[in-house]
């Protein structure tokens, strides 16, 4: 079974219903439009030429392309133009609710083809732990996806606590995906936001999550990283180093970072094997689950060629990043 843990997905309902003025003066949400013969996606406030449209709402055109790339499985969560974060805490909560109502409508329709991550008003945290109940509890929803940082905040925050409490009670994964990514003005040229912000954003939350104690004090949340965890499992050494050399690494642990890595799960999805194998060397082949980033153009059209290529793992350690922990993680009963 091949399950793609990195899909990202706005249902049709949504579309032209979820776009809203954020506190920070910005448009947030998508907005399709018919221009001649074609659609055209504007998410924010421009023209968004890595998206065909078709593909980020049409079920029946994802199932086409999921028989493709040979996919049993998405675990779908929306793309990062979907969170909420910089909208009136209300208003985000009206927008989250009905887009998790109608991926739990999705899912029930498909229920061997797609499981469904909830999207949360993580502004503010107390709020985000009562829709996350109510996602898992009423809808079925699997688990949520959270941004790499909230308005600026690192995850580390204290203010996040109930959340994560609730996580942990609920036992249910988290994706963090990037977005709102450091580095503003120097990385504008040349996608650069993407192509160096995305990745470096994704290090700077699991290094918040390590050094700021948050698995420390709760050892069973059940983070997974998007694009192969971005820098991190490749500057972990650093961390290392810097923990016993530097006071300030150990200011919220007194363990080293690497007892904490080790509780963190990535999705495949790095664009080179070698740089994948890597990943699966250095953090086993049981933290490292199959993902696309499915329909976008950074994304992988063909993500099990990656995991196939893999020069030095058994076939029963690529099932298992094929989908093996990904049913695991998700409870996902074949």
């Amino acid at each position: 079974m091949k399950i793609d843990v990195h899909a990202h997905y706005v249902p049709e309902s949504c579309l032209n219903d979820v776009e809203v003025k954020g506190t920070d003066g910005r448009l947030h949400g998508i907005r399709i439009v018919q221009e001649g013969s074609r659609q055209v996606a504007y998410t924010g406030n421009a023209r968004n030429i890595a998206l065909e449209p078709e593909r980020i709402y049409s079920i029946e055109r994802r199932l086409k392309d999921m028989e493709a790339q040979s996919v049993d499985m998405q675990i779908l969560s929306v793309p990062p133009f979907l969170f909420f974060h910089a909208t009136d805490p209300a208003r985000s909560l009206e927008l989250c609710r009905k887009i998790n109502d109608a991926l739990a409508e999705n899912v029930q329709k498909h229920p061997k083809r797609f499981v469904a991550l909830a999207n949360l008003p993580m502004q503010e945290p107390e709020m985000a732990a009562r829709e996350l109940e109510r996602s898992v509890r009423e809808l079925g929803l699997r688990g949520a996806e959270i941004c790499s940082n909230i308005n600026g905040k690192n995850l580390d925050d204290k203010g996040f606590a109930p959340f994560y409490a609730k996580l942990q009670e609920l036992d249910v994964p988290v994706f963090i995906h990037p977005s709102n990514v450091l580095g503003g003005e120097r990385l504008r040229p040349y996608h650069l936001q993407n192509l160096i912000g995305n990745p470096s954003d994704t290090a700077v939350a699991a290094a918040s999550l390590i050094f700021g104690g948050v698995l420390k004090e709760f050892p069973r949340l059940k983070f997974y990283l998007a694009h192969g965890g971005g820098s991190c499992p490749y500057i972990r050494g650093r961390w290392e180093h810097g923990w016993r050399v530097r006071p300030e690494a150990r200011a919220n642990i007194d363990r080293p970072p690497s007892d904490y890595f080790r509780l963190l799960c990535f999705d495949s999805l790095v664009h080179s094997v070698p740089a994948l194998n890597f990943l699966v060397e250095t953090v086993g082949a049981g933290r490292v689950m199959m993902g696309s980033d499915y329909p976008f153009d950074m994304g992988d059209r063909d993500p099990a060629n990656a995991i196939a290529s893999l020069p030095h793992l058994s076939d029963d350690q690529k099932e298992m990043i094929f989908g093996g922990n990904a049913a695991a993680l998700f409870k996902i009963e074949s």
